[in-house]
């Protein structure tokens, strides 16, 4: 997990560069260009969207608490089903929330400002996740899922802006896009998981192993 978390502290160096200069950026560009409209809905957002997204986020709690439950017990099954639902539900939020954002963000661009305004729904996009994983991360190794699926919401955002600039493309082939970033989040989420469990096992193992030479 450690070198996992690494490689993304690696890799985020170029999208907290765009984190911090991509809103100043595109609002200035937004500005000149008389898109205020753009900038109005960018900003009702931000000051909207972590209460709306943790509104929304609280159907998951009632996933969260069995899957813990069976992680705690060493059952992989029910760690599987409950924390797999959770993690469906949660990344099909973030889903569906980048690829609204970019629809209205885009869907009436000219090609003066298209850039612009996808570099603003960019952080109206992924801002509220990066703002809510930063809140979970402890010196433990906790929010590890949170930072994971931020940092794959950010990539697929700005490959689907890429996507976007050069070549012409549907919302159901930008959801796809990002369903497929989403996807593999999923998969190391799982992943991670079980290797926890597997760990907790090993050291219960261990433990009882110990106490047994001791009594002996």
């Amino acid at each position: 997990m450690k070198m996992v978390m690494g490689l993304i502290a690696a890799l985020s160096i170029p999208l907290i560069i765009l984190n911090m200069l991509g809103g100043v950026v595109s609002g200035l560009w937004l500005a000149i260009l008389g898109e205020w409209g753009v900038i109005g809905r960018g900003l009702l957002f931000f000051f909207t969207s972590t209460f709306l997204i943790g509104f929304a986020l609280m159907p998951s709690l009632l996933l969260v608490a069995p899957a813990a439950y069976f992680m705690e017990r060493g059952k992989s099954i029910g760690l599987i089903l409950f924390g797999g639902l959770s993690s469906v539900y949660t990344l099909g939020l973030v889903t569906v929330w980048c690829c609204g954002i970019l629809y209205l963000f885009v869907k009436d661009a000219t090609a003066a400002s298209l850039i612009p305004r996808l570099i603003w729904s960019y952080g109206v996009a992924t801002g509220p996740w990066a703002y809510m994983a930063s809140k979970e991360q402890t010196n433990d190794g906790g929010g590890f899922a949170s930072a994971m699926s931020t940092f794959l919401a950010q990539v697929a955002y700005i490959v689907i802006m890429i996507v976007i600039i050069f070549f012409p493309i549907s919302l159901l082939g930008a959801v796809k896009i990002f369903a497929a970033f989403m996807l593999v989040g999923l998969v190391l989420q799982m992943t991670f998981a079980v290797l926890m469990q597997l760990e907790q096992k090993r050291f219960a193992a261990q433990a009882t192993d110990f106490e047994e030479f001791i009594d002996e």
